[in-house]
């Protein structure tokens, strides 16, 4: 998958795709922490990382239009 870059908000724990969500369409906060890769984002916490709900489905979506 070419995902250009994950977003991990701290203060929810959740992790978003950059475009895939109404929070990351037109740009982000200043406290959402850029990764590039999805495993980079989830060993940054060290906790229970959750997917955004709304990215977690366009994620899907893409996936299966790929097949």
């Amino acid at each position: 998958m070419n995902v250009s870059e994950f977003l991990y908000n701290p203060k929810r724990h959740t992790l978003h795709i950059k475009g895939y969500c109404v929070q990351t369409k037109n740009g982000y906060p200043d406290y959402f922490i850029p990764f590039k890769t999805e495993n980079e984002a989830i060993a940054h916490d060290g906790r229970a990382v959750g997917m955004c709900k709304l990215c977690q489905k366009k994620r899907e979506q893409k996936m299966e239009e790929t097949k």
